[in-house]
């Protein structure tokens, strides 16, 4: 019975967003209250209706039930009356905020995980007593009635940004994300990986670096990604001969970088055009080539890996052929269509991400195996509040983090205090910012450690002139990269577990396929020509020069060029080389080509000396 209500309600869900995505978003509060609302509710009726949950539990599990209902139903019933009140709240106010706080930070514990629930308590306490602390950290202190004014009642709080672009946004394309995994769409993108790279050397690699691209743009989530596509790369990479852990570390690289990979983004790319104030489409664009960069550099260095460890492809027989592929062909136009919608016809993003939905079951009507059918419909709706679920409540859960940084001033506090640190250099700010946004990515969603460091770290780079565009996509970067940075390297540990293979050991070689991404946001800070800011000329220019830069990086790494081993001396110098390549200037790029055609003619010679005496 519990379970069913749960569906029915998870079936509302997406009803309710697909409806208010067609005909406009529910008046005042109500999107963002009904969207968080019936996420807690079916959170913790999800766990309720487990049958060997301990009776005591259960009665937890009630207790935020009714708590989540109760706040969800009472800042609706005042919601027209809240901007008249001049900062008055009232009893009621503070029990329903009290108990939606709790409710919240429960499911985060549950959900998200221990340290951000732990990170959340700390800063409620920092609200409360804030008196007390030292220097900048110092504040005159937040009593509870103040408390809930901001964090329940103000639009810096809990129903702030962040819900906003939640309930607005990010869900019409959790519900795609669904929609194309059940109906075939991201499948197809994996067999047309597969056809395209799978009979080059290192073939299954590259298919998984293709794959897990395009799948985790749609998906938004490493992890997802790695489950869903590593299931099927990474025993093929495997039977090849690949190492266990270079073929998981692999699909943890190439599933990471998928929320920087264009059209989607993930969760958190909304977010960031919220905050900005640009049209999506917007920062998709300046996202392209940093992402493309990427993924070329994953390629460039399984390429090499598989030369230097003679790893051949896959069998013809055993790749799907062009022929098979092209009665599908079809499947591949809702995302072409979002492409369009979003580009070319300017249309909003909740109108895209529909209709982009539409498009999807029209053309799966055309396949009798990938057509809706009940079973689908149900996965379709389980999915996609399965993957609602983290985001928002990590939204929510960090709008209070929001609330209290906003209302206690910490916020404004902080970006003196880190240009102090630095001594006004932008290197060592930079610096600085990428280990705390590598530190706040441990083990935290990308979604909540990107809000927090927007708040706290971003108004310092800006006073620092860093471009805002660039200045956002360097701590989303560094925050999806922590993904793969040890000790806490989820999405490697995950990829290791269906590797069935050393964790530690993944992360590691996930880390150093992952090095381009650690110098890209240091590139385009200092250069925003690669954002697609300039003009035709200079985006091809730093293009090519980065791309031979990142050559050279992979090189270095596996220690083996264009066909031939390397020594340390010529390792050293691609190093060089990639780094003068990859910093913006014409004179350093000449220089580093130069050191790159002068490694390539000697191995020639030599190799040639070497043929001809044998």
């Amino acid at each position: 019975m519990l379970k069913k209500l749960s569906f029915l309600l998870a079936f509302v869900f997406c009803l309710f967003h697909c409806w208010t995505a067609m005909f406009g978003a529910a008046a005042g509060i109500g999107q963002k209250a009904i969207h968080l609302g019936l996420v807690l509710i079916i959170f913790f009726l999800d766990y309720l209706a487990k049958e060997d949950r301990k009776w005591y539990l259960k009665i937890t599990d009630l207790f935020f039930i009714i708590a989540s209902a109760g706040s969800l139903i009472y800042i609706m019933s005042i919601d027209s009356t809240i901007d008249l009140r001049s900062g008055v709240v009232y009893t009621y106010d503070i029990v329903f905020g009290v108990l939606l706080v709790l409710a919240l930070i429960e499911a985060t514990r549950r959900s998200v995980g221990t340290s951000l629930a732990i990170v959340t308590g700390c800063f409620i306490l920092y609200g409360f007593f804030g008196q007390y602390m030292p220097g900048f950290l110092a504040h005159v202190g937040m009593d509870l009635p103040r408390f809930i004014s901001i964090v329940y009642l103000g639009t810096d709080g809990i129903y702030g940004t962040a819900i906003y672009a939640s309930a607005s946004y990010i869900v019409l394309f959790v519900i795609l994300g669904a929609v194309f995994n059940e109906t075939g769409v991201g499948d197809y993108f994996t067999k047309l990986a597969s056809r395209a790279f799978g009979r080059f050397v290192g073939g299954p690699a590259k298919i998984a670096v293709v794959a897990s691209g395009l799948f985790g743009s749609i998906s938004g989530s490493a992890i997802a990604n790695v489950i869903g596509t590593g299931t099927f790369t990474i025993p093929m990479m495997k039977k090849c001969g690949f190492e266990d852990e270079y073929a998981a570390a692999v699909e943890a690289s190439a599933s990471t970088g998928g929320q920087i990979m264009p059209p989607v983004m993930g969760a958190t790319a909304f977010l960031i055009a919220e905050y900005l104030g640009i049209p999506y489409f917007d920062l998709v664009k300046a996202a392209l080539i940093p992402a493309v960069l990427f993924y070329v550099a994953i390629l460039m260095t399984v390429d090499l890996y598989a030369r230097k460890h003679h790893i051949s492809g896959v069998p013809e027989d055993e790749l799907p052929t062009w022929k098979e592929l092209g009665k599908t062909v079809y499947l591949i136009l809702p995302l072409v269509y979002l492409i369009i919608s979003m580009s070319v016809l300017k249309m909003s993003v909740t109108k895209s991400g529909i209709s982009s939905i539409l498009m999807a079951i029209v053309c799966t009507m055309f396949s009798a195996k990938n057509r809706l059918n009940k079973e689908k419909i149900v996965k379709i709706i389980k999915g996609s509040i399965n993957g609602a679920k983290p985001v928002a409540i990590a939204c929510g859960v960090v709008g209070i983090i929001i609330g209290i940084v906003m209302g206690s001033g910490l916020g404004f506090r902080m970006s003196s205090v880190l240009i102090q640190v630095s001594n006004g250099n932008l290197a060592i700010l930079l610096i600085l910012t990428m280990v705390v946004s590598l530190i706040m990515g441990m083990g935290v969603p990308t979604t909540a450690a990107y809000l927090m460091l927007a708040l706290l770290v971003v108004p310092a780079l800006k006073q620092m002139n860093v471009l805002p565009l660039a200045a956002h996509l360097f701590i989303f970067y560094f925050g999806i990269i922590s993904n793969v940075t040890p000790p806490v390297a989820l999405a490697a540990y995950a990829a290791a577990g269906v590797a069935r293979c050393n964790p530690t050991k993944t992360g590691f070689f996930a880390f150093k396929l992952s090095l381009s991404g650690f110098i890209l946001p240091f590139i385009f800070v200092y250069n925003p020509v690669l954002l697609m800011q300039g003009s035709a000329l200079e985006i091809i220019q730093s293009l090519i020069t980065a791309l031979l830069g990142i050559y050279s990086l992979s090189c270095a790494l596996e220690k083996f060029a264009f066909k031939w081993e390397i020594s340390q001396v010529e390792r050293v110098a691609l190093f060089v080389s990639a780094i003068l390549l990859v910093v913006p200037g014409t004179l350093t790029d000449m220089v580093g080509f130069v050191v790159l055609a002068v490694i390539f003619a000697l191995k020639l010679i030599e190799n040639k000396k070497k043929v001809s005496c044998n």
